[in-house]
Parts: structure tokens; C-alpha cells; sequence
């Protein structure tokens, strides 16, 4: 099978895509890429970058240029047998226009998909982030959706104990991730998951002893504070399992990869990132983590706080569904 995999423009969208290709290796189907700069992985071969496609001024308006429709022809050459979009909106709208099948494949379809309405205040106060001010946008995205084959949730919160209800024609899909083994070196304090080097997480995290961040940026030098590869994913799982408290910026990814190895999270949100918004406050709600805003913050309420993954057998990987 020849599939599309298109990457959306935010920070979790790398983490992503990574473990994604990861997972496809040896499956016999041949993957191609379509992302932008921030969710290309290092070292991975990206077949399209797609920065081009939109006006650098206005990410509502096209750019004004042949790039979309040599993009479209380019995907009219490959016959993709399935795109799988993370709710980016240029491939999607070119499968829907090519009767390619389409499956969306982001954790920000859970805005969509619960059919209770839970009392969490994310539209009351993060409406201009989230961009319902925007019809334009959010009619896009809905749109997208609505012509979509499959809309997969990419979410841990289908593993939990009591999951929310999502709609007739909304799944889960259980996020990639590895359980680490207890070891007593990989023993720290507080253990973080981050993209970038948020200045705000690493000035919280130098104020406690024995902290580590895992990072993409491992070189740089911190006093109180050890930077390790994020790329080190056996490392990075290791230290997960055995921290009394993992800390990240509310991408689903790291999320998930603390839930999965029993660990409690605080979340300094990234609220540049409408899915680190989305993430944060739902998983506070169902009891998986706290926001805090603080880096002052007393987190000695929050260390080796019980979680308690239960694996529903009806939720499955994303290669897992390919492959039925």
C-alpha cells in the first residue's frame, strides 16, 4: 500500500510523525511525507515540506504561487492508496479533490468527538487561542473532518479507567510509546519531556534537585540541571519510569508516555499550541495532571501521585488499523 502521512504545523505533530514512521518500518507498505519545518523530525527524510503552500504573513490565506497545484500534481503521480492527515488542511482538501480515502489522526478531534460536554472552561478561556473568533479556520477544520473515511483520536484517554464517550464515527487510536524498566541509575527527582527549551520549564525545573530534561537540544549547560537527548529514546524512557514526577508543555506524546509508565504530570502549557491547550485541560479534568503557571510552584503535592493506565482492548496503534 502507498500512503501519504501529513504532518500539522505544531510541535506534537513531530513527536508524531517520528514514532509514526517508526512503527511502519518493515511493514512492507511504502510511506511517504508531507510536514512543515517545526514537525520535521531530524535526520528523517521529509518528501514535501509544506511551509511553501501558505501565505507567511496570513497562515488563513494560500500562498500565491504554483506550490499548490505542483504539490497536487505530485500527489496525483504517487496514488497514494490512503492519505492520513494530522488535520492539515492542504492534504486533506487535495484527497478529498482526488478521491483518495482519508483518515484524520490528531489528538485536537477530541474537541469534536466527546458527546458529553464537560464543564472544563476551555472555550471560556482560551477562545482566542483555540480561534473560534476565526469562522473561517474553524469551518475548514470542520469541513476536513466531515469528508474524512476515518477520524481517529489520538488520545491515552481511551485507556483510561472510564473513558469519555466519543461520537458515532469517532475512534480512538492508543499514542506510540514504550514502558521503561525500573532501574536505580535512571532514578531522578523530576524528569521532563520537551521540544524546545522552554525557559519557563528549565527555570521551574533548576529549582529542585536532581532534575532532567530530555530535549532536542541536549548541549546546552544549565547549572542544577542535566540536559539529555530526546533522541535517546531508551534513555528517556528509562528515566520516565523511575522519576517521582514527569513535567511537559501538554503535547499528547509526552502526555501519554507518563501515563503509560504510571506517572503523574504538571503541565507548564505551551499556549502557543492550541493542541498543548486542548491536552493539558482535558487530562487535568480526568485527574492525569495539573497546569501550573508558576515556576515558583510547590510540586511536592504532585510527586509519585498514583496513575493507572488500563489498556482498552478495542483501541489499537495506527499501524494496527492499517494493516486490517
Amino acid at each position: 500500500m502507498r500512503i501519504l502521512y501529513s504532518a500539522g504545523n505544531n510541535s506534537n505533530a513531530l513527536l508524531q510523525l517520528a514514532r509514526f514512521s517508526q512503527a511502519m518500518q518493515n511493514t512492507g507498505h511504502q510511506v511517504k511525507v508531507a510536514a512543515y519545518q517545526k514537525s520535521s523530525p531530524k535526520g528523517m527524510n521529509i518528501d514535501w515540506s509544506l511551509d511553501c503552500l501558505f501565505n507567511m504573513f496570513n497562515s488563513d490565506q494560500i500562498s500565491e504561487n504554483d506550490n499548490l497545484k505542483i504539490y497536487y500534481d505530485q500527489i496525483l503521480y504517487y496514488k497514494p492508496d490512503l492519505v492520513i492527515s494530522d488535520l492539515e488542511y492542504f492534504t486533506s482538501y487535495l484527497a478529498t479533490a482526488s478521491n483518495i480515502p482519508l483518515w484524520q489522526y490528531n489528538s485536537s478531534l477530541i474537541n469534536f468527538a466527546v458527546t458529553q460536554k464537560y464543564d472544563l472552561g476551555l472555550f471560556k478561556k482560551y477562545a482566542y487561542l483555540l480561534q473560534k473568533n476565526n469562522p473561517l479556520r474553524t469551518q475548514r477544520i470542520i469541513n476536513i473532518i466531515d469528508n474524512s473515511d476515518r477520524r481517529l483520536v489520538y488520545s491515552h484517554l481511551g485507556d483510561t479507567v472510564q473513558p469519555p464517550e466519543l461520537k458515532e464515527g469517532f475512534e480512538w487510536v492508543r499514542p506510540y510509546h514504550t514502558i521503561g524498566k525500573y532501574s536505580v541509575p535512571c532514578r531522578h527527582n523530576l524528569v521532563a519531556g520537551l521540544s524546545d527549551n522552554n525557559k519557563n520549564v528549565l527555570s521551574l525545573l533548576k529549582q529542585h534537585a536532581d532534575s532532567v530534561a530530555f530535549t532536542n537540544f541536549p548541549h546546552e549547560r544549565h547549572t542544577n540541571l542535566w540536559l539529555k537527548d530526546i533522541g535517546n529514546s531508551e534513555e528517556y524512557f528509562c528515566n520516565l519510569k523511575n522519576c517521582q514526577l514527569f513535567v511537559c508543555e501538554g503535547q499528547t506524546s509526552f502526555l501519554a508516555d507518563a501515563f503509560y509508565n504510571n506517572k503523574y504530570s504538571v503541565v507548564m502549557t505551551n499556549f502557543q499550541d492550541v493542541e498543548c491547550v486542548t491536552n493539558s485541560v482535558f487530562s487535568q479534568h480526568l485527574g492525569l495532571s495539573s497546569m501550573i503557571y508558576q515556576i515558583e510552584e510547590n510540586l511536592h503535592p504532585y510527586l509519585n501521585k498514583p496513575v493507572q493506565p488500563q489498556y482498552n482492548q478495542r483501541v489499537k496503534y495506527l499501524h494496527e488499523m492499517i494493516l486490517i
